[in-house]
């Protein structure tokens, strides 16, 4: 360990290098970085998952999340590069560099957070770490590194330099004369106008609602924004004017903190692929408007890169990843990345595996494209060929657009019939040759390309051998249609009744339950107890606040559903205390219904209460308690404690076909399970639920 007055330290293969540290931090974010060093020192990177479930705090999932890592995962390394990272901290995106590339040198002016870095990556060899502040160990770095990395660092020049020339001009040059000839520097950075601040989250760094979109304009000089970011021109001037001119734009989303997909200029986002616009992690968000829609007409209209809500930067001549997309919410044997590459005018796609467990999973697909190709070779679907090179699986790219899209078109043109006709061609085409053992689970309609009167699935990851009647595979594909964007359900239902959906399906109402707790225990296999970022914002708990004027207008023009709006978004908590449940003793819970129908809350449980009851709404609906904790750690005993009047279903899930929907706990034997005697008890919740329509649930309870 590192003594006092010597300049070196060793842990595990990383070096920390003092000999610059000005002997204090001068940066922190409090308390928490001891509780991160102490988790870096005890815990190994694979069980970081489970240490952001049980704590649920922003700062931990921020540090530890192996997702930060994206934002450099996808550059197609070599292996052989040399590279700086400034402003590493507790070192996530160290972590994803050292496994990629040969040498990494972090400068962060923390000792604090370099100590977090060093012990979550001692198990690589190729890191040093130069703990002080930059613009004093600047002259002492190599001129030859092949990348030089800025992510989430550059907004805070103003903080490290010293009073002089424009800090953000300075660290452009002081960069440049780091980087070899061909060398390249990466920037992530939020955009000052992301279409997210204007819909209602507060700034990135300062916590204030409009901060940025205003221009950080502040009352008198003595008070000056913690950070600075850019719009796109404003950026793209300040790189221009020194000595990066070359360069290009990439626009992480949702964000570059936790980014799922990487689009780009040659490969923009469609439409439908908007999903993930609700990621306020450490503070509230107001909501006036959809984000989802107005990113639709901001791309009809050519404006996407305007408003991305950030923006990733590399100078230099252009890289041939020109979009990336992660699936690495999933068990590690189903992980994997998805690039689309440009060389000269051919385009490929590659998938990658992410985690050794995933190589067999992507392995399977060669094998897979025979035998599709096979049952398809007379219908009217054609399969993307793909081979296997190296680890990874190539296909060709396949232009055109989403049948996702084409029905997200005709949804919101309000023309149901060509909604329903696009139906009955995935139909035809997708269930030819149903009888054969072979069937591709995943046919959604995002994983289908139309041009013209061509269909081409472009991925299979999921085929299985065995027969899948097309039924099946449309009723899923519809489901999966409708929980990427629960908007899709209700813009359909306002052009017609749910009984016809359920006509054009051949399915009936409680079949339709049944393939939806069949689909939730299929995504359970996949994630097998990960939780995705949405379930994570969920549980959180920072609130979603949709202004009631707004609220109101909304359900006006969804045809005054306003009622079964508040039904829908109703949450009321019982207790008894020897008195039996009543109006007296309840209460309803703050926290609307938020993104993907999830919420999050707590109910503090007093010694004297006997019974506990929550209502999870005032209709019909179907119910999926994602988590349940005592005291903050979460418990077996309290799922298997719950009693409800609904019926369960399959993964879980609970189906309640009455207006009056409730789930009950015996505190007596919660306490006894616990073992938590005395004293007041928190119970925390995470809910998904969606409702029924009352037709179909008086034809589900028809049947019981």
């Amino acid at each position: 360990m590192h003594k006092e007055g010597t300049q070196f330290e060793k842990i595990g293969g990383v070096t920390l290098d003092y000999t610059l540290y000005p002997g204090e931090d001068f940066y922190s974010d409090g308390d928490i970085e001891n509780e991160l060093l102490s988790i870096v020192q005890t815990t190994p990177p694979e069980d970081f998952e489970k240490v952001i479930r049980d704590r649920l705090e922003w700062p931990v999932l921020y540090h530890l999340s192996s997702i930060r890592g994206n934002i450099v995962d996808w550059i197609p390394f070599t292996g052989t590069e040399k590279v700086l990272e400034i402003g590493a901290g507790p070192g996530a995106i160290t972590a994803t560099l050292a496994s990629r590339v040969k040498e990494v040198t972090c400068v962060d002016l923390s000792k604090t957070r370099s100590l977090i870095n060093a012990f979550r990556n001692k198990e690589h060899d190729n890191i040093t770490i130069k703990v002080g502040n930059f613009e004093d160990i600047e002259p002492h770095l190599a001129t030859d590194y092949d990348y030089v990395f800025l992510i989430g660092v550059f907004e805070y020049a103003k903080s490290y330099f010293k009073v002089g020339e424009d800090a953000f001009a300075k660290e452009l040059k002081y960069v440049r004369r780091h980087l070899k000839e061909e060398g390249r520097l990466v920037l992530a950075i939020e955009n000052r106008l992301g279409l997210k601040y204007f819909a209602g989250s507060t700034e990135d760094h300062t916590g204030r609602f409009f901060d940025g979109v205003e221009g950080y304009r502040r009352e008198g000089k003595e008070e000056q924004a913690a950070a600075e970011t850019f719009s796109e021109p404003m950026l793209k001037k300040l790189l221009s004017e020194n000595g990066f001119a070359e360069h290009t734009f990439y626009y992480p989303y949702p964000d570059y903190k936790f980014m799922s997909t990487l689009f780009s200029g040659r490969r923009p986002p469609e439409e439908s692929e908007l999903n993930e616009n609700l990621r306020n992690f450490d503070h509230d968000r107001l909501l006036l408007f959809d984000e989802k829609k107005a990113f639709g007409a901001l791309i009809r209209d050519g404006l996407f890169s305007t408003f991305a809500n950030s923006f990733l930067v590399v100078t230099g001549k252009e890289l041939p990843v020109i979009y990336c997309k992660y699936s690495n919410d999933r068990a590690p044997a189903y992980r994997i990345r998805t690039r689309i590459l440009r060389e000269e005018d051919e385009w490929m796609v590659e998938k990658t595996p992410l985690h050794k467990d995933a190589a067999s999973h992507i392995g399977k697909l060669p094998v897979a494209y025979g035998k599709l190709r096979e049952r398809y070779e007379d219908g009217d679907l054609t399969i993307a060929p793909c081979y296997a090179e190296g680890d990874s699986v190539l296909f060709p790219y396949v232009k055109g657009l989403t049948l996702e899209s084409l029905l997200d078109e005709a949804l919101n043109d309000g023309d149901e019939g060509r909604f329903f006709a696009l139906l009955d061609q995935y139909r035809t085409r997708c269930g030819f040759r149903e009888e054969m053992p072979i069937a591709d689970y995943d046919m959604t309609f995002s994983n289908i390309v139309v041009e013209g009167d061509t269909w081409q699935a472009i991925d299979y990851e999921w085929a299985r051998d065995k027969a899948l009647p097309a039924r099946e595979m449309l009723i899923r594909a519809v489901q999966v249609f409708f929980l990427e964007d629960p908007e899709r359900r209700s813009r359909l239902l306002s052009l017609t009744p749910v009984e016809r959906l359920y006509a054009e399906l051949k399915v009936t109402a409680d079949e339709w339950m049944k393939y939806a707790a069949i689909e939730k225990a299929f995504q359970d296999e996949i994630t097998m107890g990960m939780m995705s970022l949405g379930e994570l914002r969920a549980a959180f708990g920072k609130k979603v606040i949709t202004p009631p004027e707004i609220a109101a207008e909304k359900a006006a023009r969804n045809g005054g559903q306003k009622e079964k709006a508040e039904n829908l978004a109703t949450v009321q908590v019982y207790f008894d205390t020897g008195n039996g449940y009543n109006e007296k003793e309840s209460y309803l819970v703050d926290e609307p219904y938020q993104g993907e129908g999830m919420i999050a809350f707590s109910v503090e449980v007093k010694e004297d209460v006997k019974k506990l009851r929550i209502d999870p709404a005032l209709c019909p609906c179907l119910v999926m308690l994602h988590d349940a904790r005592v005291n903050g750690v979460s418990n077996a005993h309290l799922l298997k404690a719950l009693t409800h009047n609904g019926k369960n279903g399959i993964g879980g899930s609970i189906l309640f076909t009455t207006s009056d929907p409730n789930m009950e706990w015996d505190m007596g034997k919660v306490r006894r399970k616990t073992g938590i005697r005395t004293g007041e008890l928190r119970l925390s919740c995470v809910i998904q639920m969606s409702g029924l329509p009352a037709s179909m649930a008086e034809s589900i309870k028809g049947k019981r």
